[in-house]
């Protein structure tokens, strides 16, 4: 085999041993991680909260800034939120009566998110989906770790984030999938947003929705899980079956130079 098609073959072994693009589920069962088993890409939930503007319709003034909150585990329901010292049904669930509960999904690996699974929901069940649209964060401040905590949505838009959608959803006591990222518009792929940083909050219209066709009560859902498509893994380097395939063309390459070298 000629030198420079036996590169072009190392070449595509290369690329496929690090391109991986798979389905993946995340569950979030009375815990803040979960692994994907397949292709080992982990999600971590944190919980954040933005005070509104007004109640109903859930405004976000534009100097609000976001604060820390803390996860709700409720079971196979999945996840909910505690905000600015609430207790109690259904303020436990991600909701926007007083403030605007968020969720935000950190992933080890680039994800094209496609479902996302309300376990438990009442009154009405809206929510956006925010993204963080750049490859890597920004440095945080004096070299500590990035935060979206002290920071109003303008600011966080300069930053990367970004509205992908608000989706309408309904009051269910029993799991409730919802498409997003266009995924529902689509039956084999649709190539949509990828991020590493995913946020499912409440729904509110000061992340630049206008809301149409939404309803304007109050939501209140916890979160159960999550559906998407894997781009690239936590890690590049590639798996054992690779890194023999890419062995057996390296000594492939070598035996022509040999044969090359002994016909000169």
């Amino acid at each position: 085999m000629a030198k420079n098609k036996m590169l072009r073959v190392l070449g595509a072994v290369v690329l496929s041993a690090t391109a991986t693009v798979a389905s993946a589920d995340w569950t979030f069962n009375n815990t803040n991680t979960s692994k994907e088993a397949s292709t080992g890409v982990t999600a971590t939930a944190s919980a954040y909260y933005l005070t509104n503007n007004g109640a109903g319709s859930a405004f976000v003034s534009s100097t609000s800034k976001v604060a820390s909150a803390t996860l709700g585990y409720n079971g196979s329901s999945g996840l909910g939120v505690f905000s600015g010292g609430e207790s109690g049904s259904p303020q436990h669930a991600v909701d926007n009566q007083d403030r605007t509960d968020m969720v935000l999904f950190s992933f080890t690996g680039l994800v094209e998110l496609d479902y996302v699974t309300l376990g438990w929901s009442t009154n009405d069940a809206d929510f956006s989906l925010l993204y963080y649209t750049k490859s890597t964060l920004p440095a945080g401040a004096n070299n500590t770790p990035y935060t979206i905590v002290g920071k109003t949505w303008d600011v966080l838009k300069s930053e990367g984030w970004a509205r992908l959608e608000d989706v309408s959803g309904t009051a269910s006591t029993s799991a409730q999938q919802y498409a997003v990222n266009g995924q529902g518009n689509n039956s084999t792929k649709n190539n949509g947003a990828v991020s590493s940083w995913w946020i499912v909050s409440a729904f509110n219209t000061g992340f630049g929705g206008s809301g149409s066709g939404l309803g304007n009560g109050n939501d209140y859902f916890k979160l159960a899980s999550l559906t998407g498509t894997v781009h690239s893994p936590q890690s590049d380097v590639p798996e054992p079956g690779s890194l023999a395939l890419l062995g057996l063309a390296a000594i492939g390459l070598a035996a022509s130079r040999r044969r090359a070298n002994t016909r000169a």
